[in-house]
């Protein structure tokens, strides 16, 4: 009975003392979950990184750093419901309110649910707590521009006129790039998709690669069939995108980057051009061979206008491409080059104002030449990409313009075209689908729309 008591003596006590010491060890493990996910996301293994931050809020559920961790990545994954849940979590269990990070977190997944007012209230917060260096490098004062902006456009009563595209074809996979031609009878677009050729991940960002699709109108069922036909030969193993196809569907431009596959025949992102034996039928790729078009940096998304014949027989077209060769000073940018004579003279920089410190891309250049459509993340908007235009008056190039809410929304909006004989624009967008968000395709029907582009 003696030695019976001692041993119920020592379990009783042990217990507590054990159980602290497990939680001890679970804090610990879960700080080093929370270390290998941060290895893994600034290596660009996100899904991996998610999977550590996941297993760092299991092991330890009493961190707020857990949960701000994993709704980092969430963010990152455009799993903005599970960003925005995670980030409440971590915010409740914080004990310091105004930490920086925290609350630019919590902002950042308001902002993607176009929850602005909460938005704005936190980023406001995050600029206090990180100070205006830190602040600034992380842009926080135009975020905070952005969801005033687009505060002030909500104010105004202004809906939204998109529609989707082609919603039968659309997956949970991202799809962009669309492009209407022959009359809108036909639609290219981009896709990320598991049945890319060559089966290839991106390892940076454990995404399927590029590949171009082609769909037709079918006139009695009212809906978009894939033409997987039209395809053969195209696409390679490695990113394959298409940017811009003439009215006539006879002649394509797109971006190829093949230095990740096996056929290792690009460097890097390249322009290159199709031609057509049949209208909307593409030839495969051939590399555009400019040095001053083509470099050892990322090139594409290119964009043409219709060819000009002047009186002396001189023919000229502009294209307008993005590249990050001034990488040391900003993201992407913008440039132009006059194909004259069927040969492309020097690049030059689109102006500022137009390119910024940070991402310009996928332009669009109206047949004439003299409007420019674009995206930009870091000129005002409402999040994300804004899409943009500007007007070219007397061989200069006006301000930007955003395209307000009506096109825009507080997430990413590339990929803008524009069809006056048709009367219609198309976009592709960040938007949700069955609770998590992913690209895809929208098209609007600009008519009776008062816009100054249209004019």
């Amino acid at each position: 009975m003696k030695y019976f008591s001692i041993f119920l003596f020592i379990n009783l006590f042990s217990i507590p003392l054990f159980s602290q010491e497990t939680s001890a060890l679970n804090k610990v493990n879960a700080l080093r979950f929370i270390d290998k996910g941060n290895q893994e996301f600034n290596e660009g293994r996100v899904s991996s990184a998610y999977m550590s931050y996941k297993q760092a809020t299991v092991t330890d559920s009493t961190n707020f750093k857990c949960f701000l961790a994993l709704a980092t990545v969430e963010l990152e994954l455009n799993s903005y419901y599970a960003a925005l849940g995670h980030a409440a979590k971590a915010y409740e269990l914080a004990k310091k309110k105004k930490d920086g990070e925290l609350n630019f977190v919590k902002a950042s997944a308001h902002h993607r649910m176009g929850e602005l007012e909460s938005a704005l209230q936190h980023y406001k917060a995050a600029a206090v707590g990180y100070g205006k260096s830190m602040s600034k490098e992380l842009e926080i004062p135009t975020l905070i521009l952005q969801c005033q902006f687009g505060l002030e456009e909500l104010a105004k009563g202004i809906k939204n006129v998109r529609k989707p595209l082609a919603e039968q074809l659309m997956t949970k996979y991202d799809e962009y790039g669309p492009i209407l031609t022959l009359g809108g009878k036909t639609l290219f677009f981009t896709a990320r998709k598991p049945e890319t050729t060559g089966n290839n991940m991106n390892p940076d960002d454990q995404q399927f690669f590029e590949d171009i699709y082609q769909a037709s109108w079918n006139e009695d069922s009212k809906s978009w069939v894939f033409n997987e036909e039209a395809m053969e030969g195209v696409n390679t193993e490695g990113f394959d995108a298409l940017n811009y196809v003439s009215e006539d569907g006879m002649y394509a431009l797109g971006t190829l980057n093949t230095s990740a596959s096996k056929e290792k025949t690009t460097a890097s992102s390249e322009i290159v051009e199709y031609g057509s034996g049949d209208p909307g039928i593409l030839s495969s790729a051939t590399l555009i061979n400019h040095k001053d078009l083509n470099t050892s940096y990322f090139e594409g998304a290119a964009t043409l206008s219709d060819t000009v014949i002047y009186e002396d027989e001189t023919t000229s077209q502009w294209m307008v491409f993005v590249s990050d060769r001034n990488g040391e000073k900003s993201m992407t940018d913008l440039y132009m080059v006059e194909k004259k004579n069927d040969v492309f003279q020097q690049v030059q920089a689109m102006p500022k104002g137009i390119n910024t410190t940070g991402r310009e891309t996928t332009p669009y250049l109206s047949p004439d030449g003299n409007t420019l459509f674009f995206s930009s993340d870091a000129l005002p908007g409402m999040g994300g990409f804004d899409i943009y235009y500007c007007k070219k008056e007397n061989g200069t190039w006006g301000s930007p313009i955003n395209l307000g809410a009506q096109f825009n929304s507080v997430n990413d909006d590339t990929h803008f075209q524009y069809y006056p004989s048709m009367k219609k624009a198309v976009l592709a967008s960040i938007a949700e689908n069955d609770e998590s968000f992913n690209y895809q395709l929208f098209e609007i029907d600009l008519t009776g729309l008062d816009l100054s582009f249209l004019k």
